[in-house]
C-alpha cells in the first residue's frame, strides 16, 4: 500500500509545489489528502504539472493511494 511520505510526496517536485502554492501545499499531507481527487483529475488529464504529464505508472500510484484511503 502506498503512503504519502514514502510514495506520493516524492512525486511532487519543488517547482510543482511552488506553482500550486496559491491553491494548496503539495508538500503537506493534510492538504494533499483534502484535495486528492482534484489533484488526481489534473494529473490524470495531463494538465498538472504544467510542463509535462506524469507517466501512467505515477498516475496509477496516486489513484492507488487515494483508493487506499490516503494513508500517511
Amino acid at each position: 500500500m502506498p503512503s504519502f511520505t514514502r510514495d506520493i510526496r516524492p512525486l511532487f517536485r519543488q517547482e510543482d509545489i511552488d506553482a500550486m502554492a496559491y491553491a494548496f501545499d503539495l508538500a503537506d499531507y493534510e492538504e494533499v489528502k483534502a484535495h486528492a481527487e482534484a489533484i488526481y483529475a489534473r494529473v490524470a488529464d495531463g494538465s498538472m504539472p504544467c510542463d509535462a504529464a506524469w507517466p501512467p505508472e505515477q498516475v496509477a500510484l496516486l489513484r492507488q493511494w487515494i483508493d487506499a484511503g490516503c494513508p500517511a
